[in-house]
């Protein structure tokens, strides 16, 4: 007796389940009596509560506590059913151990730069397991959105509809939604992040508009923005130290949400803000740049760097769909002042992000329309922002060391440092940043040599090749020295405290990686007992930032595998 599948869902959205219907054999289509019997025999089949009592499949599917059962499914006798449940367990553990995906990590992402400081070209360090952190989970899948649901008809997407979408869907997503929004800090503690945000990062980096309708009217679920906006800053902002005492949420369906660390207050509210983003609870386009880019400034894990792109990309992608790379007009949305604001914020992170990741950029200074440097616009940017702009502008020409090129290009030693570039205290002169408070102060000073840093790029081959013709030994020299001295300036500023932004944890990776690379090149015992002074140094930063960053604590535990390799 064979089955016939039938599909119940008419259209009408009720979702009805698949059902399953057996065709009688002749005999008993002949006498219209209900069949029993296996299709090709007269032996009747086996009851349906028989069969179900030792024929249970069980498929445990990735990302799952509790196994799916299997049940009413009819195996033939032919078919030994321990057999037929192993080869299930053993297919579905091939799907999820087979070809574990690794991140992409650029020449100038953490990772590969210290891989580089610590490895030889044609062996790797020995005991040290370096990408086993670093695979990506199964790949996110796109949700069905409020935006499908609420959409009019004349903004539906081809095919996407309330009508078309399964109820179960149209069931969860306002529970989602009551889900997301309540994960906000009491009004005080709420209060206190804010202001911390205003004090620690919007000097530097003024991405949030707080005139805009969803920061000037109190947070209330009727707009959604609102709340999700004042969640994005808190997210920011919780990982300064002064924030500590005020990192509460509620308490979840689960129980307990410990949020003592700021890594773990920072990724539940991740994780709502991933959510609301998903499900489309913010409609206005401003509103969601804003949203997106202060989540890009946290990774959570292994495939956060992935994340951090992603939202980036999209972020971008709004900005460019309501032309913020064009002038506005008189009767635009937003004035142009804060165009050219928002505008250089975004062009900053691209910048940073790029590196931190490994990434390429998104956003070209030629295709984006920004006054010259003399305009009054540009003259009535906040210090912090104008100096990070020229910073930026440096690091995106130094970037061009690690973008793609041949592989002989890439494994020899070079560097890029234009002559013009000043001094940061000539730079923090020009753009005025003496009032700003000292951690700000710090922070920019902090990138001024990171880009220092990464300016020289060392060898990665076994033998010593003559210097180009266009790279005289001196300017080598003269980067080599610069190199060593940034990252020795990268641990005193760390140990003084700066307001926290995403390349922090990259800098003291940096610090780490060159100290790696000067114990595993000295010659002299006083070289060498002094760069594993700067190591211990650099991993104790690196483990007083990993309650606060993810990178920080992943970075520590692969630095001391190899220091303790080396030593």
């Amino acid at each position: 007796m064979r089955r016939i599948r039938f599909l119940g869902d008419g259209g009408e959205g009720s979702g009805l389940k698949r059902k399953q219907v057996r065709r009688a054999c002749d005999s008993c289509r002949k006498g219209k009596r209900r069949c029993h019997h296996v299709l090709g025999s007269e032996s009747p089949a086996p009851k349906e509560g028989e069969v179900g009592q030792g024929t249970t499949v069980t498929a445990e599917l990735p990302d799952s506590d509790d196994p799916i059962h299997l049940d009413n499914r009819i195996v033939p006798e032919s078919v030994d059913v321990a057999e037929t449940h192993g080869q299930s367990q053993r297919s579905l553990s091939s799907v999820n151990t087979s070809r574990p995906t690794v991140p992409f990590a650029g020449p100038s992402s953490a990772h590969s730069l210290l891989i580089s400081a610590c490895t030889t070209p044609d062996a790797m360090a020995p005991g040290i397991d370096l990408d086993a952190a670093h695979r990506l989970p199964h790949c996110r899948i796109l949700r069905p959105s409020f935006q499908d649901m609420r959409a009019p008809p004349s903004e539906r997407r081809p095919g996407v509809g309330p009508g078309y979408l399964p109820m179960v869907v149209r069931a969860v997503l306002p529970y989602l939604e009551i889900e997301c929004l309540q994960v906000l800090p009491p009004i005080e503690d709420l209060d206190a992040l804010i202001h911390i945000y205003k004090q620690e990062v919007h000097p530097i980096l003024p991405i949030v508009d707080f005139d805009t309708r969803a920061l000037t009217e109190p947070p209330n679920g009727e707009n959604p923005a609102s709340i999700i906006l004042r969640q994005a800053i808190c997210l920011v902002a919780c990982k300064n130290a002064s924030a500590r005492k005020h990192l509460n949420l509620p308490k979840s369906e689960a129980g307990d949400s410990p949020t003592s660390t700021p890594r773990a207050f920072a990724d539940r509210l991740f994780g709502a803000l991933k959510i609301a983003q998903d499900i489309g609870l913010v409609g206005d386009r401003l509103e969601l740049v804003q949203v997106l880019a202060l989540m890009s400034m946290h990774s959570y894990g292994p495939d956060g760097d992935d994340e951090v792109a992603r939202l980036y990309i999209t972020g971008v992608h709004f900005a460019y769909s309501v032309g913020l790379h064009y002038p506005s007009s008189s009767e635009g949305s937003i004035p142009e002042v804060r165009r050219v604001e928002l505008l250089c914020s975004l062009y900053a992170l691209d910048k940073i992000i790029s590196m931190t990741t490994g990434r390429p950029t998104i956003v070209h200074s030629s295709e984006i329309c920004l006054p010259p440097q003399d305009d009054e616009i540009v003259k009535a940017l906040s210090p912090g922002l104008g100096l990070l702009f020229r910073l930026c502008l440096m690091l995106d020409r130094v970037l061009d060391l690690y973008r793609a090129q041949p592989p002989d290009e890439t494994t020899r030693e070079d560097c890029i440092w234009e002559a013009s570039w000043l001094d940061f205290e000539d730079l923090a002169r020009d753009c005025e940043i003496q009032t700003m408070q000292p951690s700000l102060q710090a922070c920019l000073e902090l990138l001024y040599h990171v880009i220092g840093v990464i300016s020289y790029r060392p060898s990665q081959t076994p033998s010593v090749e003559p210097y180009p013709e266009n790279m005289p030994s001196p300017m080598i020299q003269s980067a080599k020295v610069r190199h060593k001295y940034c990252a020795q300036k990268i641990s005193f500023l760390l140990g003084l405290g700066t307001s926290k932004f995403p390349f922090i944890p990259y800098a003291a990776s940096l610090s780490l990686t060159v100290a790696l690379r000067n114990m595993r090149q000295a010659t002299l015992e006083s070289t060498k007992t002094m760069a594993k002074g700067d190591v211990e140094i650099s991993l104790g930063l690196l483990e007083g930032l990993a309650d606060t960053y993810w990178h920080a604590e992943s970075t520590g535990v692969v630095g001391r595998q190899i220091f303790q390799s080396l030593n």
